[in-house]
């Protein structure tokens, strides 16, 4: 595997923020890359991110690092991930229904199905705030 970032390049950063189809993007600058980690700080704040990145393009529809890109890139490329996590959910707890379970099982992924929402993106810093 080769690193696709290096020391200084800004990025955005694209994750699942609840499961339930809500994701957020960051804007960040790689502090340091290596070939299997790279650590992200807040490209806003300076503050680190997280040392365990992987350094690698993520692609569209999935989480992860990309190139930086505008904010109306970063809400697209959020909104196809939760796309994505939801159909990927309801998929789940739909073949959860047809197992041979108990009752209780059944109604707590009931629970869980009604939890999934529409897909909703916001950036970092909107999120925390909420």
């Amino acid at each position: 595997m080769t690193k696709a970032f290096n020391k200084g390049d800004e990025v955005t950063f694209i994750g699942d923020w609840d499961r339930c189809g809500s994701t957020y993007f960051r804007h960040a600058v790689v502090y340091s890359c290596g070939k299997k980690q790279m650590v992200l700080t807040d490209a806003a704040t300076g503050v680190e991110m997280g040392r365990y990145y992987r350094p690698e393009r993520a692609e569209l529809g999935a989480g992860g690092t990309f190139p930086r890109m505008t904010d109306a890139e970063a809400h697209a490329a959020a909104l196809a991930l939760a796309e994505n996590i939801l159909i990927k959910e309801r998929a789940h707890f739909e073949h959860c229904l047809t197992i041979d379970a108990s009752e209780g099982y059944k109604n707590s992924i009931r629970k869980a199905l009604a939890r999934l929402h529409a897909p909703d993106t916001a950036s970092y810093a909107e999120r925390t705030a909420a």
